[in-house]
């Protein structure tokens, strides 16, 4: 397993997109698509932590770059997000009285071969072979695997730059989140939209 080090950022284009770190006296370079997230702008004194590998020519890069926080942390708001996401139809499941011995296995199960797929096209994209079809994986998603697709896009850095596919995919997440609401609710939500459409369609129709 690769080492893990730790440095600021002493150089970033932002226009470009790369820029380097400091390890050793040595800058190390740094590129915007070699961070596992990005849910900020990459700045001048920015802290991270991150593997070394290597690039074509076999210049020192810096691989899977995390933000830490000024006290040396990991930010862990994808983590939060993803626990608060999985509230509402965990709780639904539970008023189910689903086993949850086989929802736990299920879940994980559905979301590890999302992951894996994730990775798989990844390796595959970098390789320029045969593509897993993003219908696949947004298939795998709507069956359940959307929370292993959650962790996969950040980390792999892969398909999370996509508009039209992340609108796809929120969608997706969206709908797990408005039915278990709306089941927890005992169907409130779509009983008042039926309602309203039932009316609309009786006074314009």
């Amino acid at each position: 397993m690769a080492e893990l080090l730790t440095s600021r950022i002493v150089k970033w284009n932002a226009e470009k997109g790369y820029g380097f770190v400091r390890v050793d006296s040595k800058d190390i370079f740094l590129h915007i698509k070699d961070f596992a997230n990005r849910h900020k702008t990459p700045a001048v004194g920015d802290v991270i932590r991150f593997s070394q590998g290597a690039d074509q020519k076999g210049r020192p890069c810096a691989r899977n770059a995390v933000y830490l926080n000024a006290r040396g942390h990991f930010n862990w708001w994808p983590e939060t997000l993803l626990l608060t996401l999985l509230v509402a139809p965990a709780w639904a499941l539970h008023r189910l009285s689903v086993d949850p011995v086989v929802t736990i296995i299920s879940a994980i199960g559905i979301s590890s071969i999302t992951y894996l797929l994730y990775s798989l096209d990844k390796t595959r994209a970098r390789a320029k072979e045969w593509r897993i079809p993003e219908a696949t994986l947004q298939v795998l998603a709507l069956c359940g695997g959307w929370p292993g697709a959650f962790i996969a896009q950040p980390r792999l850095r892969h398909k999370c730059s996509k508009p039209r596919f992340l609108i796809v995919f929120w969608m997706i997440v969206a709908a797990y989140q408005l039915l278990a609401i709306d089941f927890l609710l005992a169907w409130r939500i779509s009983s008042a939209i039926y309602g309203y459409s039932s009316h609309w369609l009786e006074q314009y129709l």
